[in-house]
């Protein structure tokens, strides 16, 4: 039996699979710390989740979740833009008929 990981959206607060969530980050050496997107999930130190809804991101935002849980004073202020730019790209890579990672025309 394999156990899916599961995150909480600090945005609703619903615990969902880790696969359905974007991961946020702190860029390092940036005054106050800056909220960005880890796309790759594979940035270094802790993360937090949202699920990828401007409601949600929204949401995490107006309730100050980001420095909750990064226990850090940060600078949430781009972070609805950053995920507007996110949303755009999907759009256009979805107009260009780009493939997934994967490779997969399905």
């Amino acid at each position: 039996m394999k156990l899916h990981q599961q995150r909480t959206c600090i945005g609703c607060r619903t615990v969902t699979g880790k696969n359905e969530l974007l991961r946020w980050v702190l860029k390092e050496g940036t005054s106050p710390r800056v909220v960005s997107l880890d796309l790759q999930g594979s940035a270094f130190g802790r993360g937090t989740w949202t699920h990828g809804t401007e409601k949600c991101v929204r949401q995490a935002v107006q309730r100050k979740a980001f420095a909750r849980t990064f226990r850090s004073a940060v600078d949430d202020s781009q972070v609805v833009q950053e995920f507007a730019a996110y949303e755009d790209q999907l759009a256009a890579r979805q107009q260009s008929g780009k493939h997934d990672e994967s490779g997969s025309e399905i």
